[in-house]
């Protein structure tokens, strides 16, 4: 789960149950189900291993209500009250998790780890339980609509008997700074943000290593559910930053190859909205790193700092030849077989790289060597025409780099 202060307690980091404003007690509540006791064995460690690793990894429903089921089974078992009461609780838990009423998130994956680690310990003979899990379901299961958990046998039944529905939950709001935000919303949008942030970066990550493939509209997207996201709840730092990337992912994806300096920029971008979102987890804060805006506006206007220098005379050249190259590509696809064909295509490119170095223009030289490679790749083997097509994608962003260098600023 999210830190929301910098303090620990007993070893543990501080949650939003901390700050919840509950008075915990043991209750014995009557549960409206039962299911055959269990008892604690090696069998039933493997099936619930089983489980929580799967609604770790996916949220499955049908462990979700095996769970339910086996958390009644070792109410059923309980002499004590403390380890049935928690198994209560987290019958309840499961049972809504069943109903997509609790996902696993960053909270909910750090309580089925919690719940499997007691499990273990129960297990070995250890009865003590600290009230500080069931706590912090209850939290969870608070969080949940009213009338949909009054619809839930076992979660219905909790309620009442904790009166959850008790306090005024208007009044649990977290203040940073000047944002005040409610909890039920500060916990929402860590857990959306982080899963967001999470993915961008690891994507992000990915194509740095493969900068000829083009940016995923998947990666542009999670920076904009950041932008929207953030800016929603009152981060303009956060937003900024992120609408920035999302606009300079665009600009990239739709004319240009990747360049290290583009991978650079967008990494740093990624890892310092981790940093704001810890920050702001933490409950403070922060601005974005000094230049980091700058960086991404440039990206996202015009990011060739070669270009102030190309003359005109190597644009007026460069566009004669990639005529000449898109009439040899054509003359190659309308016959596969013309060795002709291919070879003035190689040709062409090979003057392109040479005039593109002296130039000083790094992205157009380096497509074109893509384009060049992936001729090389065909070989000289018999073809058919859609095998060549892929080429014309190569050959449409050199004429995309081209055109936004004869309109630079």
């Amino acid at each position: 789960m999210w830190r929301t202060q910098g303090r620990f307690r007993n070893g543990a980091a501080l949650t939003s149950a901390d700050q919840w404003p509950f008075e915990w007690r043991w209750i014995d509540w009557v549960l409206p189900l039962r299911q055959p006791a269990l008892a604690y064995e090696r069998e039933l460690q493997s099936r619930i291993d089983g489980c929580i690793l799967k609604l770790i990894r996916s949220g499955d429903a049908a462990c979700a209500q095996a769970m339910s089921d086996i958390s009644l089974g070792l109410v059923s078992a309980q002499s004590d009250l403390k380890p049935r009461v928690f198994w209560q609780i987290c019958a309840a838990y499961f049972e809504a998790m069943a109903s997509s009423l609790c996902a696993p998130d960053a909270a909910g994956k750090r309580a089925l780890s919690q719940i499997l680690l007691q499990y273990r310990a129960l297990a070995r003979g250890e009865a003590e339980v600290l009230p500080r899990l069931p706590r912090e379901l209850l939290f969870l299961l608070s969080q949940v609509d009213a009338q949909r958990a009054a619809q839930l046998p076992l979660l219905g039944a909790l309620w009442l008997a904790y009166e959850l529905s008790a306090p005024d939950r208007q009044d649990q709001v977290k203040v940073i700074g000047d944002l005040r935000i409610g909890i039920a919303e500060f916990n929402a949008y860590l857990n959306e943000a982080d899963e967001w942030s999470r993915c961008l970066h690891q994507e992000l990550s990915e194509w740095a290593l493969e900068l000829q493939r083009p940016l995923s509209q998947s990666t542009l997207g999670w920076a904009h559910s950041l932008a929207a996201s953030s800016a929603r709840i009152g981060l303009p730092a956060l937003s900024g930053i992120a609408q920035a990337l999302e606009l300079a992912l665009r600009h990239v994806q739709d004319h240009t190859p990747g360049l290290p300096q583009h991978a650079s920029v967008f990494l740093d971008a990624a890892e310092d909205l981790r940093r704001l979102l810890h920050q702001f987890a933490a409950g403070f804060l922060k601005q974005p790193a000094a230049g980091l805006l700058l960086s991404l506006q440039a990206i996202a206007r015009f990011e060739f700092s070669e270009s102030a220098s190309i003359s005109l005379s190597f644009t007026e050249e460069t566009a004669s030849l990639l005529e000449q190259l898109g009439g040899a590509l054509r003359q190659w696809r309308a016959r596969p077989d013309n060795a002709s064909a291919r070879n003035e295509a190689l040709r062409l490119l090979h003057i392109l790289q040479s005039n593109s170095q002296r130039a000083g223009v790094n992205s157009l030289q380096q497509t074109s060597q893509f384009l060049e490679a992936a001729i090389e790749e065909l070989g000289r083997r018999p073809l058919q025409a859609d095998q060549l097509d892929p080429l014309f994608s190569r050959f449409d962003s050199l004429k995309a780099q081209l055109d936004r260098l004869l309109i630079r600023p």
